[in-house]
């Protein structure tokens, strides 16, 4: 499989017709249909349907085109990055297990922003998963990463981060709660037990790029464990957070947040903690040991801590 091949599918895709794409892509027609025909044939999928018409997508053509397509934005990115040497110059990279913590401090940024980084800084925040965090980290593709852990599994940070020498230092806690909106009809309900038995009763939204229906979050916590120990009837899987919110805001569904509810208040929310200790979470902002931080990083941090303050 190619970069070319994944161009070729794409564009066919776009243009609904082998002809025209590779009008597009200035190739001839037959170079088009036998490299897609290749790549299918290696892949064994068929991810067009040929007729006289025209071409279409078939269900595994479509889900393959997601892929593909993700692939070749990627692609993109990481060239235009590179083409221009003031973007490596002034770039300054987060990433975090939830994205929540990435954008607290961008609220406050521009001030620091414009005090002296040229014509141009590229800042990149990423969601990832807690191993991913301490990868970005320690193979420098970010400058900052957070993470947090429930206290059963502290002990987890300070071994990794001392195999992938990195610093780790503590933000501070926070309680595993789940977050719905303030007239939701659980919420008239008594008693902590009665609503942790009856939530998996509406819809949950997972608000992720790539779920594991086992793991709601890197760090397994007994509470979810037990919270989902009945599958919700409904599961509302999202990559974009904030529709998720306003899925939560205009139906029964709910959402699991790592800390009480911290969001503007056009969005009328309730935060409900989840009962036992296990629902701790300890928050650490992760940094590559003996390595000049950048300008941009202690900034960060502190509004961090801030944050963190305030729960």
């Amino acid at each position: 499989m190619t970069f070319q091949q994944l161009s070729f599918v794409v564009e066919v895709a776009r243009c609904e017709s082998i002809n025209k794409a590779a009008e597009q892509l200035y190739t001839s027609q037959s170079n088009v249909s036998n490299s897609i025909k290749s790549l299918e044939e290696e892949l064994g999928i068929q991810i067009f349907l040929r007729t006289k018409k025209g071409v279409s997508v078939t269900a595994e053509g479509r889900e393959f085109l997601s892929y593909a397509r993700e692939i070749i934005e990627k692609k993109d990115f990481v060239e235009n990055l590179y083409a221009k040497s003031h973007f490596r110059k002034q770039y300054f990279s987060v990433s975090s297990m939830r994205s929540y913590f990435l954008s607290v401090p961008i609220t406050n940024l521009w001030s620091h922003i414009s005090g002296g980084y040229g014509d141009t800084i590229y800042i990149r925040l990423k969601k990832q998963s807690f191993f991913d965090v301490l990868d970005d980290v320690q193979h420098c593709r970010s400058d900052l990463g957070v993470v947090f852990l429930t206290k059963s599994h502290q002990q987890r940070i300070q071994r990794l981060c001392g195999v992938k020498n990195l610093d780790y230092s503590l933000l501070g806690e926070s309680q595993i709660s789940i977050v719905l909106r303030d007239d939701h009809p659980l919420l008239t309900e008594e008693g902590a037990e009665a609503f942790e038995e009856r939530v998996v009763e509406f819809p949950y939204v997972i608000a992720e790029n790539q779920e594991n229906f086992g793991r709601f979050y890197d760090d397994s916590s007994r509470s979810i464990e037990e919270l989902f120990q009945t599958p919700p009837k409904c599961v509302i899987s999202i990559n974009d957070s904030a529709a998720s919110q306003d899925i939560v805001a205009h139906t029964d569904s709910f959402f699991i947040s790592s800390t009480q509810w911290q969001h503007p208040d056009h969005y009328q929310f309730s935060s409900v903690p989840l009962r036992g200790e296990d629902n701790l979470l300890t928050h650490y902002y992760v940094t590559r040991k003996g390595q000049e931080r950048h300008p941009l990083a202690d900034f960060y941090i502190e509004e961090l801590k801030k944050m963190f303050d305030k729960l």
